[in-house]
């Protein structure tokens, strides 16, 4: 069981981090890219078209490459999109800020966050 103490400062680092810089601007890249109807599509029609050529390769079936070459195109028109090359590099910049996080965690408190997270413990 977890100190109260320890409970107030787990809330304070979350507060802190969705106040910081780096998140904000991810979560506004993504609200504009969930508020603008071609994104949306886009990749609402790219994530459908992931799940069917997945869902047929699992069942085993070949896929031709004429399909998979269209699902690369989307794919490729989807990420060249600005708003989401804006949304993908805010959120590699999150990334870095939560890895920056776990380090000083680790250097401060001895315990290694991102191995305990991968092993399910945390």
């Amino acid at each position: 069981m977890l100190t109260e103490e320890l409970q107030n400062s787990a809330r304070m680092l979350g507060e802190a981090l969705h106040a910081s810089p780096s998140v904000q601007t991810y979560l506004q890249a993504q609200a504009d890219c969930a508020a603008d109807p071609e994104v949306a599509e886009m990749e609402k029609r790219l994530l459908a078209m992931y799940q069917a050529l997945m869902g047929r390769q699992q069942r085993g079936e070949a896929l031709p490459r004429s399909e998979i070459d269209v699902f690369n195109a989307l794919k490729g028109q989807v990420h060249q999109h600005p708003l989401i090359r804006e949304r993908d590099a805010a959120l590699a910049l999150v990334k870095l800020t939560f890895a920056d996080i776990a380090d000083d965690l680790h250097l401060s408190l001895g315990a290694d966050f991102g191995a305990l997270a991968q092993t399910g413990s945390v």
